[in-house]
């Protein structure tokens, strides 16, 4: 094999010439000037009767000849009939390659080429990175274009692109993973680029041709179907001249073939698609109705041709008014389908016409003694609960119907499918989207869209993302925004400096709302600085942990100040206190749909995915309500009363319990720390069997609060002064108080059992009152403040 570029060689010449007949319009000129040939030949043929038009005539065919040859022998060229390297490059790219080209000169090359800028493009691949690729190379390409080669070989391509030789100069150069890893990317990305190139540029060479759809022929053999055309939507005309559906060589591609072997065996000609919203039944059922309208398609003959109509159960309720109208209605339709011999019927949503409901009907009395015969070919799409739901109800009709499981699509087929797909949003939006793109939409609408499946969920996560395009192009980041705003979740790693800053000194600012309690706070932070980073498991919360001890010493206040610093507000908190669960009967109030309980804990994490869940005396409930709560510490999930799944994986889950609170007490009280006594703690809660050892080992961290010291109250006086301070901001006014008056409140407010608690209330009885008394009195104006001392206080407590 030669890889050595041969500028001289006449492809390579024809490349050129090609390239500028099309640079100086020259194509456009030759159009407009046979049009205005053929339009005079015709006016001095049929008017003038002059010879001189078929001169006319004869001259625009000719350069009609030249036109075809200008496209296909100079702009579009075949591959040369050699393996020489010149017969191997793509005509776009042999027009812009210089004499001996230099790595260098290939960069520049490759960005002139349709392929090499869709690859840069769709990949957000820097054409400074593929220079500084290029500039470790030897001034020799030959070792690029033996690469181009191998890459053109394993990634079948007809030619060697732009996007090719962009790969080979990459891949040629040392480290290039690590260069590749710098952005996301590595060298199999790549290579699906190549592939997806080929695709597309296949579809558009594909739709230049002339497609065999059995034309009057078919139509007129098709008869006169009134009722049809009225209720009925004719997916085959739909996809007739649409892009065509690529179904993938894998499961797909076996669900179609078992459809046809359905629909053309004797007896019950019948296929029912079973799966969830979004798996792609219609996409199965359009594929099916292209194969059948393709002359080149290998079917049965007797399924050649065939049109697929897919009924309207909306419109034919809405048409009968009268009791049994529907059936005749439907029976009508279903003869006039026998009739017209090659018509495929399909009932979406197939439930609705084999139940009782609002918008649906019961039919199956008619319908089923026509699958029962087979004499009419029918493709029912329902989900899986509906067919069990009609299973139960009817097992006749259930076993007359040939089910066929439409299973989700994995992380490999979805990217096809959506690389397949997302040329037509494209243009419906003018936007582009990137490939990074199409894996971030695949990764986070499994993690976060439950209710429909893929593929159909990181499409419809994309079509949001389109909302979120920079300059027109739809990357990586657009849909982690789509998610974001949709979702209410926070799915981006700390990427500015102020996010980071606020990782980094989480603690400090724990502790602007709270006092001590290091080793909870700690944790907490870890756990968050894990999550922001993606260094954490994302199948599980972002963290789970048990907060015990005595009450009032900040338990609540940690979860209540976290979800004021990292989860947008105070109000993003979930909290149950669970000891309004104590039977056996409290779990499905515990798990109730939003629509029955709002209130309940999977309803609230529905409605906020991003916040803390706060279980408030865990230690109160039910045994049972504990074991439902362990799968939600494990793998992040809970399914509500009606089988939702809802995901707890962006939540802190924070348990608290006052069990064991005299324990610890006792053991701060013998000078020991916390870290000394907390696994002879531990071991003594579940000794006691006050909890299981299962339960408490699902938690990431147990935490241990200790007492509060009055030398802790007197911050905590500080941080209740500031609160009563930010209420009175905005009329102006601010209190502060004296050195004596502290130590008479921490004094009144100090209980080593109750904790905090009693500070407040005191506050609440002394400061608040004063100063509401004081501003009744007239005593205090806007914008005055207050000096509290020591006897104000104890006035006020009298």
């Amino acid at each position: 094999m030669n890889d050595q570029f041969k500028y001289s060689s006449l492809r390579a010449k024809e490349a050129r010439a090609g390239r500028l007949l099309d640079k100086f319009g020259l194509r456009v000129f030759l159009i407009l000037y046979i049009a205005f040939l053929i339009a005079s030949a015709l006016g001095m043929l049929f008017y003038l009767k002059s010879s001189l038009g078929w001169l006319a005539l004869g001259l625009a065919i000719i350069l009609i000849m030249l036109m075809y040859w200008v496209k296909h022998a100079l702009i579009n060229q075949p591959r040369g009939k050699t393996d020489q390297l010149t017969d191997l490059l793509a005509t776009e790219l042999l027009a812009v390659l210089p004499k001996n080209p230099t790595p260098q000169q290939l960069v520049q090359a490759i960005t002139k080429t349709n392929s090499g800028r869709f690859l840069l493009v769709r990949f957000q691949l820097p054409v400074q990175l593929v220079e500084t690729c290029a500039m470790t190379l030897d001034q020799d390409s030959i070792p690029i274009f033996q690469k181009a080669r191998e890459i053109y070989q394993s990634t079948n391509s007809e030619q060697i692109s732009g996007a090719v030789l962009t790969v080979a100069i990459i891949e040629s150069s040392p480290n290039y993973e690590v260069t590749l890893n710098s952005i996301g990317l590595s060298a199999k990305d790549l290579h699906e680029g190549i592939v997806w190139y080929n695709y597309l540029h296949g579809l558009v060479r594909d739709a230049q041709k002339s497609r065999r759809t059995g034309g009057i022929g078919r139509d007129l053999a098709f008869g006169y179907t009134p009722l049809l055309d009225r209720f009925g939507h004719n997916v085959s005309a739909q996809r007739e001249y649409a892009d065509k559906t690529r179904i993938l060589q894998t499961t797909r591609q076996e669900i179609l073939e078992k459809i046809i072997q359905n629909l053309s065996q004797p007896g019950r000609r019948n296929a029912a698609l079973v799966g969830s919203y979004g798996c792609g039944r219609t996409t199965i059922t359009n594929a099916l109705a292209e194969m059948l309208l393709d002359a080149n398609s290998k079917i049965p003959n007797e399924l050649r041709f065939n049109q697929i109509i897919s009924l309207d159960a909306s419109a034919l309720i809405s048409a009968a008014k009268e009791p049994g109208e529907l059936e005749n209605l439907v029976m009508a339709i279903l003869n006039e389908a026998y009739m017209a011999r090659n018509v495929i019927i399909s009932l979406d949503n197939a439930h609705l016409f084999f139940e009782e409901g609002t918008g649906s009907v019961d039919i199956s009395n008619v319908i089923q003694p026509v699958l029962e015969a087979g004499n009419l070919r029918m493709i029912l799409e329902l989900d899986q609960q509906h067919f069990l739901e009609i299973s139960a109800r009817n097992s006749a009709l259930a076993n007359v119907l040939n089910r066929i499981m439409i299973t989700p699509t994995d992380e490999q087929e979805t990217l096809k499918v959506l690389e397949d797909q997302i040329p037509i949003v494209e243009f419906q939006n003018k936007v582009t989207y990137t490939y990074q793109s199409l894996v971030e939409a695949y990764r986070l609408s499994d993690r976060y869209i439950h209710d429909i499946e893929m593929p159909g969920k990181a499409k419809v996560l994309l079509e949001s993302a389109v909302n979120f395009a920079e300059n027109g192009l739809v990357t990586q980041r657009s849909v982690q925004q789509a998610v974001e705003k949709t979702q209410g979740v926070k799915v981006q790693t700390a990427t500015t400096s102020e996010d980071k800053n606020r990782l980094l000194n989480l603690e400090e600012l724990l502790h602007e709302r709270m006092v001590d309690q290091m080793p909870a706070v700690q944790a907490v932070s870890d756990a968050l600085r894990r999550a922001a980073t993606g260094v954490r498991n994302e199948n599980r919360p972002i963290g789970t942990f048990l907060f015990l001890g005595p009450t009032g010493v900040g338990k609540t206040e940690l979860s209540k100040a976290l979800s004021e610093v990292y989860f947008n507000g105070e109000s993003e908190i979930v909290r149950i206190d669970l000891n309004e669960f104590v039977t056996e009967q409290d779990v499905a109030r515990l798990i109730a749909d939003g629509a029955d309980d709002p209130m309940s804990l999977t309803a609230q994490v529905m409605k906020k995915p991003f916040s803390v869940v706060l279980l408030d005396e865990i230690e109160k409930a039910h045994p049972l309500v504990l074991t439902t709560l362990l799968q939600l510490l494990d793998e992040g999930i809970l399914r509500d009363t009606k089988n939702h799944e809802v995901s707890f994986r962006d939540c802190i889950i924070i348990a608290t319990s006052n069990a064991g609170a005299n324990e610890i007490r006792q053991y701060i009280e013998q000078g020991r720390e916390v870290s000394d006594f907390q696994e002879e703690f531990t071991n003594h809660l579940i000794m006691s069997n006050q909890f299981k050892p299962e339960f408490l080992n699902r938690f990431d961290e147990i935490c241990i609060f200790k007492p509060l010291s009055k030398t802790d109250l007197e911050q905590i006086l500080e941080l209740n002064m500031a609160s009563i301070n930010k209420t009175l901001a905005p009329q102006k006014i601010s209190v502060t108080i004296d050195d004596d008056a502290k130590a008479t409140l921490i004094e009144k407010g100090y209980d080593p059992r109750l904790g905090a608690r009693p500070l407040r209330r005191v506050l609440q009885k002394t400061v608040e009152n004063f100063v509401a008394k004081s501003m009744l009195r007239g005593d205090t104006q806007t914008g005055d403040t207050l000096h509290l001392t020591a006897n104000d206080i104890a006035s006020s407590a009298e």
